[in-house]
């Protein structure tokens, strides 16, 4: 019997395969462990969708118990976003007069400055929900109420002045 020699470039090939599937597996575990920050009632819901096409047949069949616990390891709220809210609604409480460029410097804070600014109840109802601040409620059912068009401040103007700002509403 004649003995052949073993391939070793087929053994290459095979470990190098596994290694590449294993690195894109972790890559895609970082990336929703990384990605983005705002899962919090966006989470919920792409989990739900996702088991929901599976048990429908959209995707196929992946084991539900460790898809769950892959998307359970990804954190909701992370620290820092936890720590940039608070900064966001401590400057919120904290100053009656609203600086646009304090304002963009916080992360939690972006954009707004401007949403305020141009009357805009949906944009700053998400910041409501998201930072928990008595004076942005009192601005959405203010707002809603009004029913306010254009703009607040000037071009020129940094500032909105919070309680002339909800007294201006409420006439």
């Amino acid at each position: 019997m004649v003995e052949r020699p073993k391939n070793p470039s087929v053994f290459k090939h095979l470990l190098g395969a596994v290694g590449v599937g294993v690195a894109i597996l972790i890559g895609f575990v970082l990336g929703l462990w990384v990605g983005d920050r705002n899962r919090s009632t966006r989470h919920a819901a792409e989990t739900a969708a996702l088991v929901d096409s599976i048990a429908m047949g959209f995707l196929p069949v992946i084991d539900t118990v460790v898809v769950e616990q892959i998307l359970d390891t990804v954190p909701e709220v992370s620290e820092s976003t936890k720590k940039e809210r608070a900064e966001g609604r401590d400057y919120l409480t904290k100053h009656n007069r609203w600086n646009r460029d304090e304002m963009e410097k916080l992360p939690a804070l972006r954009g707004l400055w401007d949403a305020v600014n141009h009357y805009d109840v949906e944009t700053i109802r998400k910041y409501a929900d998201v930072l928990d601040c008595p004076a942005l409620t009192t601005i959405v059912e203010s707002l809603e109420q009004s029913q306010k068009t254009g703009y607040y401040a000037s071009k020129n103007d940094r500032v909105i002045t919070l309680s002339t700002y909800i007294r201006r509403l409420q006439q």
